[in-house]
């Protein structure tokens, strides 16, 4: 009777181990949502499986298309509901940046919200909201081009909070507007405010909009905050002008790092537990290393120059858009391995170690990541011809894309 008794123990000990491992495995492995700037994890890397043999241009099958205004907002997907921003001009002068949701699967507007006046860009590259918003259970989170931070119900029936950055932290709009994305940790929403008196990062309550915490005098630029590990640690990083900023979720300062490049715009790749790639489109490429919770210098180098779009990291090799090039690059050295023009200044995502590629034409490619030649599994014309600087969305076996003219869903699995 003992002996059954320690087999029946042991049993449940069993059942209860692999269902925490189901859990974990459940957990890691969703595939339901895109609810962040480049995804849930903010690095543009998805390991859901893709299904080579429906990849080609009979089975990519178009599920809808839909106008839209212009922006460079990414379409995040929560509860089966796309959210983005977009504009909506009256006249020449005067619109407004709109907050919105769409049905995932039919792309029917479910409410918009006026979260601002529009933002008109100055010197031609495209009107509307540059940031994109986040998502939780809750609320949407976003930022007009003009500076209006504020949280809305997901239902679209009340805005929970707001703030104006010029006005309520003294920032100055940069050249072609507020851009940053914010992150969400926690219950906390983070944003590169760019205020005045030590307020260029803020932490606010997501749910109140209250102030936790600010740090660093650092004016609004175009780069977004990363959520990462670093040998262990979990921090957040900013890159602002020519430095880096590393700090606990509580706002403490872990290191700061000047650097020898200028004004990278993309977000930091995080690769090896302790390395970071940071690229510039004006200045290069340089890669630090963490040691003992001090950055140095580990490379430099001018062969990887991003504009926008944050590159990957992939068994060795960098993938991202040396300005208006597509390039694979050795991680440690930074040898050219390969250089695909065609996609002018594209942007990109890797799902399940593929690259889907959209062109600033709207054509769509999806390539291996195969660091001896580009090798192209498909390509087709997903959207409209206006200009396409919005990274695509992948959920569920349905790719998303917008431009400044319309958005569509694509089914690929």
């Amino acid at each position: 009777m003992l002996m059954n008794n320690k087999f029946l123990i042991f049993g449940f000990v069993l059942i209860f181990i692999f269902g925490i491992n189901l859990t974990g495995i459940s957990q890691t492995q969703s595939f339901d949502s895109w609810k962040q700037f480049r995804g849930n994890n903010r690095t543009g890397v998805f390991q859901e499986k893709l299904n080579i043999e429906v990849l080609n241009k009979e089975s990519a099958q178009l599920i809808w298309k839909k106008e839209i205004g212009a922006g460079f907002s990414e379409l995040l997907i929560s509860d089966k509901i796309v959210y983005t921003m977009h504009s909506e001009i009256i006249d020449s002068v005067s619109g407004f940046d709109v907050l919105a949701a769409f049905d995932a699967s039919s792309g029917e507007e479910l409410w918009k919200q006026n979260v601002d006046s529009m933002y008109f860009e100055i010197d031609g590259w495209g009107h509307g909201p540059r940031s994109t918003p986040a998502v939780d259970n809750l609320n949407v989170y976003c930022l007009s081009g003009n500076g209006i931070l504020a949280a809305y119900k997901k239902d679209g029936s009340e805005m929970i909070w707001s703030y104006d950055l010029i006005t309520d932290f003294g920032s100055v709009r940069p050249r072609w507007g507020f851009s940053t994305s914010p992150v969400i940790i926690d219950d906390k929403l983070i944003v590169e405010v760019g205020g005045t008196d030590n307020r260029g990062f803020v932490a606010f309550d997501k749910n109140s909009g209250k102030i936790l915490w600010e740090k660093a005098t650092a004016g609004a630029g175009y780069n977004s905050p990363i959520i990462t590990t670093i040998e262990g640690k979990e921090q957040l990083l900013f890159v602002n002008g020519r430095n880096v900023y590393s700090y606990n979720l509580e706002g403490d300062t872990l290191w700061t790092y000047t650097l020898p490049i200028a004004g990278p715009i993309v977000m930091p790749l995080i690769f090896d537990e302790n390395k970071i790639f940071l690229s510039s489109i004006h200045s290069g490429n340089i890669t630090l290393q963490v040691k003992d919770g001090r950055p140095s210098e580990l490379s430099k180098g001018f062969t990887m120059k991003n504009d926008y779009t944050t590159s990957v990291y992939h068994d060795g090799y960098i993938y991202g858009f040396h300005i208006a090039a597509l390039r694979c690059i050795d991680a440690e050295s930074g040898e050219v391995k390969w250089s695909q023009r065609g996609f002018g200044k594209g942007s990109f995502i890797m799902v399940d170690n593929k690259l889907i590629i959209i062109s600033d034409k709207g054509k769509l490619a999806i390539a291996n990541t195969n660091p001896e030649m580009y090798e192209e599994i498909t390509s087709f014309q997903a959207i409209d011809e206006s200009r396409s600087w919005t990274a695509p969305t992948y959920v569920n076996g349905m790719l998303y894309v917008r431009n400044h003219k319309e958005m569509a869903c694509y089914k690929l699995n």
